[in-house]
């Protein structure tokens, strides 16, 4: 139940509006952060990590606001800690088949470029940066993008759309959509990678039973992957 104290502007809150106060709050950060990227203490790899986590602290403060919980985003205990591993493996497993088949699908129309990835090629070869990457990674990324876009995206547009069927299909390729855009920093392939990533993270969180923990392990899971594909790869001429 909401809580009486709460304002009743606050809890009815239209999701259009919650959802564009969340986009405006982390764009606004983001452009803030490139206004002074000189002055920053870090480099254009963590450009943007301050955009997601204001955008995270802001869906948990809307949320909570309203009279919900963590509960309401997904953030609960899954009932069953075992099959987690399985989920994860499963979540990677489609999305890497996803990811192959699609811009073969699409090659008959144009070719689409590989994610721009250069602003981490200070990992290549470099054991100690790609370990540092891979740690920090969950905390300034995979948990606070789940955050935004799977568990309070997600709610928002499934407000939206309605509870049926045709409404969560809407809400998973709405919130993929814009977790794609919001990656236009790694090009058109990164848009085109990202928003397929938002589609299988989304379907896969509906199926799961709404658990963001589920995906918030699968989406460390392929940060940790990309790492060790970045580290591998040939140092560039």
């Amino acid at each position: 139940m909401p809580d009486r104290n709460t304002p009743e502007r606050v809890r009815q809150l239209h999701p259009l509006t919650a959802i564009a106060i969340v986009v405006a709050v982390s764009g606004l950060a983001f452009a803030a952060e490139l206004a002074v990227a000189d002055r920053l203490p870090w480099g254009d790899e963590a450009r943007g990590v301050v955009a997601v986590l204001l955008g995270a602290v802001t869906a948990l403060w809307l949320t909570v606001r309203r009279g919900g919980s963590l509960a309401d985003l997904g953030l609960v205990r899954p009932g069953r800690w075992w099959t987690a591993p399985f989920w994860v493996l499963g979540i990677l497993v489609t999305f890497v088949v996803a990811q192959a088949l699609v811009p073969q699908m699409i090659a008959p129309f144009f070719d689409l470029p590989a994610p721009d990835m250069s602003r981490y090629d200070f990992i290549r070869g470099d054991a100690l940066a790609a370990l540092g990457m891979a740690l920090l990674l969950p905390l300034t990324a995979a948990i606070p993008e789940e955050v935004v876009y799977r568990g309070f995206l997600m709610r928002q547009f499934t407000r939206l759309y309605g509870d049926g069927h045709k409404g969560a299909i809407l809400a998973v390729l709405s919130q993929a959509l814009v977790f794609g855009f919001v990656h236009f920093q790694w090009g058109l392939g990164g848009i085109v990678m990202t928003s397929i990533m938002g589609i299988v993270w989304g379907g896969a969180y509906l199926l799961c039973g709404r658990n963001l923990w589920i995906v918030i392990f699968a989406h460390s899971a392929a940060h940790i992957a990309l790492v060790m594909q970045i580290y591998s790869a040939p140092l560039p001429p």
